[in-house]
């Protein structure tokens, strides 16, 4: 009998580590600045895909990295002010002393990797998006308190500009295919930059920030995204008629049906939560879908 009581206790202890252990796992990819580094790797397969360019796993790496230190630098810094909209975020972020290490690692492999394995103009490149990363919380948010929705335009443009990234760190030139998949990468992450703001709201106004949903209120803000989410499906349609991109990229569209979902869970409650872990896999699916779209393609099913 007592053997059968200890038993019962260790396996119920055992599924309490493990389900302790999935839930820091799960903390840890969401607050820890993993998901969107991965969204950034999305973006460079996505390219690759479209385009028909090898890569190689540094590109991954890199690519990895540089967003890795530049979220979980600007999770860090804002901990603090995130209590009031992120207050599961803050907590986490607070609790962990050991980021400032990460960083500090994480930005030290970065450079070598770029110096070993990408050209002078590649790294120059590089360091700019992670200086401009770094810097962004003390110096570049403060324009958004002089030039509206300057925050969503200048994180649109960093997203956008992975997709040359690839470009640049191969050394080839860039087309104006890819160009115009920049261009949808950059409305795509304004939806999703303003839907973020959307909970952020109260924090922003504090601080004098113009963004797009304290500017015009979140009441207006469904609207707004519906129609950036429509014009990013109708911009794909007009680039693969005119054939700057190719016709499996149409396999994106469902992307739309999807931010439709999570946009109408933000339109009804805003303090939905899982509407804003949504939006941050977007990133991720593009490249999956346009993978999938250009192997249904060349088996010949379509």
């Amino acid at each position: 009998m007592d053997y059968n009581v200890h038993e019962h206790f260790s396996g119920s202890e055992c599924r309490r580590r493990i389900i302790r252990f999935i839930d820091l796992l799960g903390k840890e990819i969401i607050f820890g600045g993993h998901l969107f580094a991965t969204g950034s790797v999305s973006v460079i397969m996505a390219c690759a895909t479209v385009f028909i360019v090898p890569l190689s796993w540094d590109i991954l790496l890199v690519s990895y990295l540089l967003f890795y230190v530049i979220y979980l630098y600007d999770y860090v810094e804002g901990a603090s002010s995130d209590e009031l909209t992120n207050a599961g975020r803050s907590r986490y972020i607070q609790c962990k002393g050991t980021n400032k290490c990460k960083i500090a690692a994480a930005s030290f492999i970065l450079v070598i990797c770029m110096i070993i394995f990408s050209n002078s103009l590649t790294t120059l490149a590089g360091l700019c998006i992670l200086a401009m990363g770094l810097l962004y919380g003390n110096c570049f948010k403060k324009l958004t308190k002089r030039i509206p929705a300057f925050k969503n335009i200048f994180v649109s443009f960093v997203w956008a500009f992975m997709s040359l990234f690839v470009f640049f760190y191969y050394d080839l030139p860039v087309t104006y295919g890819a160009v115009m998949l920049a261009l949808f990468i950059f409305i795509r992450m304004m939806n999703i930059q303003i839907l973020f703001d959307v909970r952020d709201v109260e924090g922003d106004r504090v601080e004098g920030l113009l963004t797009v949903p304290a500017l015009l209120g979140n009441r207006n803000c469904p609207y707004i995204l519906r129609s950036i989410n429509l014009l990013s499906v109708i911009f794909v349609f007009m680039c693969v008629h005119e054939g700057l991109l190719p016709f499996f990229a149409l396999a994106v569209i469902p992307v739309f049906y999807y931010a439709s979902g999570y946009i109408g869970q933000v339109a009804e409650s805003r303090k939905d939560h899982s509407s804003y872990l949504l939006a941050a896999c977007e990133p991720i699916m593009w490249s999956v879908l346009i993978m999938a779209g250009k192997y249904v393609t060349m088996s010949g099913v379509i």
